[in-house]
């Protein structure tokens, strides 16, 4: 193990080093320490083997580093120090209060305006085990003008998708929109900045690592995503229970960028009039609709399918 030496081992889950790991759960304390907190042997692995240079320091129980020796190696030759500590102080660092911050702000990272039951569900997320691993990584600064410049910077020619997140406020849903993008081959996933932090612990775990393997940007004004979507010739799409067209017939572009709205009221009217395309999903039962997730992945899907057919 590769520990500090300027740093003493961790013997108390009452300790200032702890605490200041636990607080990660705010969004103001990772803003105040530049650093978020990742929970879990495949999401830490997905760090220090696809974005090591965010990697600050690994904590592992003496089991975990057993059961996942590859770990201890790859943080190694990041140069990243591993802590070994025992079970009490792991979820001391995981623990996380049901409401932190200022007015409004929950410990996950969502705002005011969440329901009751959603900040009892979020709260949750303490609930979930590590299992014996968590890393602190170093928090990417949220630029305004990133997404736009990330857009400019994809291939000029050929197929590109990209997800558009406005104003999704569960971070668990954007984790697993995050997934899903990653899962469908997404060149880049921009969340605009009505949406929940990506960085929060709940969308940490619900990304599963694949905050990691594709571009991610925050922080960007969907006026601005559009005007550059425009510019670079892709094509936003968004879906919309009184589109003319059918997903499933309609012609998708190859060069295309998913926008995808609230998970209560979905996209605003103003995003929806701005958007080249609009599709709605047939729907053959009585369900009035699809949650946005379960929308994103029919699209995702649909899109990759056809990429593939036409390979």
């Amino acid at each position: 193990m590769n520990e500090r030496p300027d740093q003493s081992p961790l013997t108390s889950p009452r300790s200032e080093r702890v605490k200041k790991v636990a607080a990660l759960a705010g969004r103001s304390a990772r803003r105040k320490q530049g650093r978020f907190r990742i929970e879990g042997p495949q999401s830490v692995r997905s760090l220090l083997t696809h974005r090591p240079e965010l990697a600050h320091e690994v904590f592992l129980t003496e089991r975990a580093a057993a059961d996942h020796p590859e770990l201890v190696e790859l943080a190694r030759a990041a140069a990243v120090p591993v802590r070994t500590v025992d079970e009490q102080i792991l979820r001391a660092l995981v623990r996380e209060p049901a409401v932190t911050g200022s007015a409004g702000e929950r410990a996950d990272g969502t705002s005011r305006g969440v329901t009751s039951s959603q900040e009892a569900a979020s709260s949750q997320g303490a609930l979930v085990s590590p299992q014996g691993v968590v890393a602190v990584g170093a928090l990417p600064a949220e630029d305004s003008s990133a997404a736009a410049d990330a857009v400019n910077g994809l291939p000029a020619d050929g197929p590109v998708t990209v997800v558009v997140l406005h104003e999704v406020r569960d971070p668990g849903n954007v984790g697993t929109l995050i997934r899903t993008a990653d899962a469908a081959g997404a060149d880049l996933v921009v969340l605009t900045r009505t949406s929940a932090d990506p960085y929060s612990p709940k969308a940490v775990r619900a990304a599963v690592g694949s905050l990691f393997h594709l571009p991610v940007l925050t922080g960007a004004a969907v006026e601005d995503v559009l005007a550059q979507l425009a510019a670079t010739s892709i094509t936003a799409a968004a879906t919309s229970g009184y589109a003319d067209s059918e997903l499933f017939t309609v012609e998708l572009p190859a060069r295309i960028a998913w926008i995808l709205g609230n998970e209560a009221r979905g996209l605003d009217e103003a995003t929806l009039a701005a958007a080249p395309l609009t599709v709605r999903i047939p729907l053959a039962g009585h369900a009035e609709s699809l949650n946005v997730h379960t929308a994103a992945t029919v699209c995702l899907f649909e899109t990759l399918r056809r990429r593939q057919a036409g390979a």
